[in-house]
């Protein structure tokens, strides 16, 4: 397996990427598929808009472990 291959298995987001992601962000130190860090971005946004947590109606359009990595990087503010 190539080393490029190797890199986009950091990406947690889901079992497997098909197709691989061409390039990886990284957002509070978790390398991730570009999906994945935009839809970090824009529910950190949302979190920060509201001033608390999403309601559920919101929360259910982001993976749990998009609003894990959110989550644990509001704890630490």
């Amino acid at each position: 397996m190539s080393e490029y291959q190797e890199k986009a298995k950091e990406c947690k987001c889901c079992t497997k990427h098909v197709p691989l992601p061409t390039t990886l962000k990284v957002y509070d130190n978790i390398v991730m598929c570009p999906t994945t860090y935009y839809n970090v971005i824009e529910y950190k946004r949302m979190w920060e808009s509201f001033g608390s947590r999403p309601a559920g109606s919101i929360r259910k359009h982001f993976s749990e472990y998009v609003q894990q990595i959110v989550e644990s990087s509001i704890d630490k503010l």
